[in-house]
């Protein structure tokens, strides 16, 4: 599932913006220039995909690991991830 926004976002400023939204027990951490790594202890965390275009930004939380970790991931990490981004990034209004 994919998150758009009518933004353009940096990396950085995602990392900051997630962090903050799923508060100290989620660990929030660059892996490129266009993806994060979201997750908990212990836990393989889900990985924010983020691509640029014409100012405005689309996310797409995807899961990575083990059968066991992506389960976990689909029903705790995921939602609560895709929730975040919705909340803090207005979606583009329909024209």
């Amino acid at each position: 599932m994919s998150v758009h926004t009518k933004q353009k976002v940096d990396i950085n400023d995602l990392q900051q913006t997630l962090s903050d939204a799923l508060g100290p027990s989620y660990r929030v951490t660059v892996a490129s220039d266009s993806a994060l790594k979201v997750g908990r202890t212990g836990v393989i965390p889900a990985r924010v995909q983020m691509s640029n275009s014409d100012g405005a930004t689309v996310f797409k939380v995807r899961t990575t690991g083990l059968i066991v970790s992506r389960l976990i991931q689909v029903c705790a990490i995921n939602p609560r991830v895709r929730k975040a981004l919705k909340e803090t990034f207005p979606a583009p209004s329909p024209d």
